[in-house]
């Protein structure tokens, strides 16, 4: 009878994550479909849940909870009587001043900046070890993602540029043209999922491939070429997965600010590693299908 062990008697090795089958190539990548990639993110993120919550929460935590102090503390808004526009019963409205309103906003503006880059470059590096079943460690994805905020913040402000910047145009165009506003309108709405798509694996290409730069647009646009419904899918549900988890915990804070900030942070923390995993899991799909991908190529990508 054959043996069924490993190697001098030892219980065989773990299966790789579904999905992540080496093709008829040893040790390559195989493409997936969108079914693949999120049932493959929410197996990995079983398995390294405590890893990935824990590196989500040691960011998330303290700048979130900085912000709502801020917010709430420090420039806490003025509470005065006014009037129930739809009932006419009087009733307590919050206010702010305008300076301190746009003080608030830029603050929350720039924490959310720095939460979304860091967790980015921290949480996809541990995804993609994952996805290879290769141990996760917090404290290194964590100088990891520190070392290349600035790039990530630099690259997500290209990728804003160029698809923001083209929306706004096309839709200054459809004002300024009157009578072909609508059709304008649709462009910029057209355009922007359009190049959305098309650039949604920068951050990968920047934090695994070390594209700087325009380098990480360019690189994200060659990728999405010819899979655009492939990655559209994949974004959209993936998004509206996280979305829905998230509201609903977010909503159970109530009017309460620091309930608010608490469970809102606990919403960030439950689906940022979804979010990142989906994304990894789909930008090492891409490359899957644009040539051959090994995990030992990755494994010495991720080292550097």
């Amino acid at each position: 009878m054959a043996d069924q062990g490993g190697i001098g008697g030892a219980p065989p090795p773990p299966p790789p994550p579904p999905g992540n089958e080496p093709s008829d190539q040893a040790g390559a990548f195989a493409p997936r479909g969108v079914g693949q990639i999120l049932s493959s993110s929410f197996e990995v993120y079983r398995r390294y849940a405590p890893k990935l919550l824990q590196i989500v929460a040691i960011v998330v935590v303290p700048l979130t909870l900085l912000n709502a102090l801020i917010a709430n503390v420090v420039f806490a808004p003025e509470t005065t009587l006014g009037v129930n526009p739809i009932t006419g019963e009087p009733t307590e409205v919050v206010v702010r001043s305008t300076g301190v309103a746009i003080v608030v906003a830029l603050i929350g503006v720039l924490v959310s900046i720095v939460i979304t880059a860091m967790l980015q470059a921290a949480i996809l590096r541990a995804a993609a070890q994952s996805t290879l079943g290769d141990p996760v460690d917090a404290s290194e994805s964590l100088r990891f993602g520190y070392r290349r905020v600035g790039s990530v913040i630099l690259v997500s402000v290209l990728v804003g540029l160029v698809v923001g910047g083209g929306a706004i145009v096309l839709g200054l165009i459809g004002a300024l043209l009157g009578p072909l506003v609508v059709i304008f309108v649709l462009a910029a709405v057209v355009w922007a999922v359009f190049a959305g798509t098309r650039l949604s694996v920068s951050v990968p290409a920047l934090v695994v491939e070390n594209a700087r730069g325009a380098e990480a647009l360019r690189r994200s646009w060659d990728l999405v070429g010819g899979h655009f419904w492939h990655v559209l899918a994949t974004v959209v549900v993936a998004t509206l997965i996280a979305g829905i988890v998230g509201g609903v915990i977010s909503a159970l804070g109530g009017g309460n600010w620091f309930l608010g900030w608490v469970f809102s942070a606990i919403g960030q923390i439950i689906t940022a590693p979804f979010v990142a995993l989906v994304t990894a899991t789909l930008y090492l799909d891409l490359r899957a299908r644009a040539g051959t991908l090994t995990a030992d190529r990755l494994r010495t990508e991720l080292s550097l």
